[in-house]
């Protein structure tokens, strides 16, 4: 049964660190998608956009799962000093999901 509460998305209420750690996830994993050479488009293009245009995010359920799968997969590799901020976004997108 959906959750009426993410019918028209959830707004995430990101720091600026949040974001820069969120916007350095989503590339990373644009950088590994395009290294397997598909032709569709990247379904985390929107979620890029969303942030790059600094306004609110909001997002529905498919790209909160996104954005979880991307931090997951970002977090085994990312530089120490983006960790901590990497959890704390998880950990608020786990939340909402």
């Amino acid at each position: 049964m959906a959750n009426p509460e993410h019918e028209n998305g959830v707004t995430l209420e990101l720091s600026e660190e949040e974001e820069w750690v969120l916007h350095a996830a989503l590339l990373d994993h644009l950088d590994r998608q395009a290294d397997g050479g598909t032709d569709e488009e990247p379904e985390a293009i929107p979620l890029l956009e969303q942030l790059e245009a600094d306004d609110e995010l909001v997002l529905v359920r498919e790209h909160l799962a996104l954005a979880r799968d991307v931090l997951s997969e970002y977090l085994a590799g990312a530089p120490l000093r983006d960790r901590a901020t990497c959890r704390s976004i998880l950990s608020e997108i786990r939340e909402n999901l």
